[in-house]
């Protein structure tokens, strides 16, 4: 493994492109999404607040829409885990792949990506994708309309969908979400809270420690 690595990061020094390249360039192999993940998380333990190369390398392979499954699958999760450093890029594309990567178990994890970013933006796209064709995916977009999700038309939204929803297990998911909006629109932090239920848990750690902010 060690040495799969030194030839990825051997490859990736040999063929460093300019930031903005999207060509076969910024394809990379599963090998080389570790080593920039690696590289990546180097710099925000030595304080990188903001995107660095590595990140942006990894925005524009998927940003692509090639490659193979397991490095998109891995470029993909990682770019989750980087709430408020890639900014709008790192939004975009994994909001991108959530609709329009042809496997849906990269959509599925897209979906499990803009969770963990807890963008509100996400919204009205994962509405969307609670007619995807895979359950895995509408399942994954009745969760994050929950986490997230505002307002009455967003209710109505998830109640039509239910309605329409043949797989039991979506169902169920999308009258929980439904509930949890509703829950939300009325002020009620039982049950309605926002954003997946592990930075729920985290944040209330935080605050029973008096660390948050």
């Amino acid at each position: 493994m060690h040495g799969s690595k030194s030839a990825a990061r051997a490859t990736l020094e040999a063929g460093r492109q300019d930031d903005d390249d999207a060509g076969d360039d910024a394809l990379l192999s599963l090998e080389m999404v570790d080593v920039l993940v690696d590289e990546d998380a180097a710099a925000e333990g030595e304080g990188e607040h903001g995107p660095t190369v590595a990140l942006r390398r990894l925005a524009a392979f998927v940003a692509t829409g090639r490659g193979a499954t397991g490095a998109r699958r891995r470029a993909i999760a990682y770019l989750g885990g980087t709430v408020g450093r890639g900014g709008d890029a790192v939004f975009n594309v994994i909001a991108a792949a959530f609709q329009n990567e042809k496997a849906a178990g990269l959509r599925r994890t897209a979906g499990d990506a803009l969770s963990d970013l807890g963008d509100e933006r996400a919204v009205p796209i994962a509405i969307g994708a609670l007619a995807d064709p895979s359950k895995l995916v509408r399942w994954r977009a009745a969760r994050l309309v929950g986490e997230l999700g505002e307002g009455v038309a967003v209710v109505a939204a998830l109640n039509q969908a239910q309605f329409e929803e043949e797989a039991f297990e979506c169902a169920f998911e999308m009258k929980d979400a439904a509930r949890k909006v509703a829950l939300r629109n009325e002020g009620a932090m039982d049950g309605g809270g926002k954003g997946p239920m592990w930075k729920q848990i985290q944040e209330g750690l935080a605050g029973a420690d008096g660390t948050d902010g």
